[in-house]
């Protein structure tokens, strides 16, 4: 499987979005959630020019992507795998991407909001977990703050 990582084109916003939607799917999340997260996972043509966002693909097929954005400091904000290439190693090799990305550009820390079923991936590549904060969507539902140090 060769894979090539590149930059985002404003033109694939819907299948990204697509993409983030099949990603949280495959958690057995239920669909109530989904409708409710829609909008938070909708990666608009303005959001890929505006952010750092890098698709991983063989030959056409979108196999994931990530995402950094700048907000009162820089947030890994998206990172999402499609359901048939989860735990094949791409999610490691984007948040590398993601990391060197932020070095270059002498960025000392990258934070983020994982879901839950993602923590231990997020510390098996480096990040420290902080503490958790308070979903707005679901009540009783809290998020892991994770931050990597560089």
């Amino acid at each position: 499987m060769k894979i090539n990582f590149r930059d985002a084109l404003p033109s694939e916003a819907e299948a990204l979005t697509q993409l983030a939607l099949a990603s949280k799917r495959y958690w057995g999340y239920p669909e109530e959630w989904i409708t409710l997260w829609t909008d938070d996972l909708t990666i608009s043509s303005k959001y890929i020019e505006k952010n750092m966002v890098v698709v991983a693909e063989e030959n056409t097929d979108m196999l994931g992507f990530v995402s950094i954005i700048q907000d009162d400091g820089y947030f890994l904000d998206n990172l999402f795998i499609h359901p048939t290439h989860i735990r094949k190693g791409i999610g490691e090799k984007l948040v590398s991407i993601a990391l060197n990305w932020c070095r270059q550009r002498q960025i000392k820390q990258l934070h983020l909001y994982s879901d839950p079923h993602s923590k231990g991936f997020y510390e098996k590549t480096g990040a420290v977990y902080v503490g958790e904060i308070t979903s707005s969507k679901i009540a009783g539902r809290t998020l892991p703050l994770m931050t990597y140090h560089l």
